[in-house]
């Protein structure tokens, strides 16, 4: 029994050994590599929330040229509007006594120019007026027209 006794105490003893050396071991190695994987987080933090930070502005870009993208195209339009009345393509359906009369106007008028150099006079002067009171408001000044 001295033997197996010898033989166990020996082994406990080893293993206490090897089991202290790893612990002391990794306790040493713990705290710089705690700061490491500090740092290594703090690099990851700063990657994702800059990613972030791109992703928020490009997405501004985005939305800054779909809004004056619709601003122009509805300018566009309104002027189209303007410039090329078409009673047959208007949305809103005129009864049919009135759509006489207007075409009757329109007709009579068309030849003596008032039907098209009056409003187009008109609509200058309108779009004049509506070119200074947006400059008025984007330079932050007064503009009395």
């Amino acid at each position: 029994m001295t033997f197996v006794n010898s033989l166990l105490s020996f082994l406990s003893r080893s293993m206490s050994f090897i089991g202290d050396f790893f612990n002391k071991l990794l306790s040493f190695l713990a705290y710089p590599l705690g700061w490491l994987i500090a740092f290594l987080d703090g690099i990851w933090y700063f990657l994702t929330v800059l990613f972030k930070i791109v992703v928020a502005v490009i997405m501004i870009f985005v939305a800054l040229f779909q809004f004056l993208g619709a601003m122009a195209l509805g300018f566009l339009r309104t002027i189209q509007s303007f410039l090329w009345v078409d009673f047959g393509s208007t949305p809103i359906n005129y009864p049919s006594t009135s759509y006489t009369g207007l075409k009757l106007v329109s007709e009579f008028l068309g030849p003596t120019g008032i039907m098209t150099v009056v409003p187009m006079i008109m609509i200058a002067v309108v779009w004049l007026l509506f070119v200074l009171r947006v400059f008025a408001l984007l330079g932050d000044g007064d503009v009395d027209a």
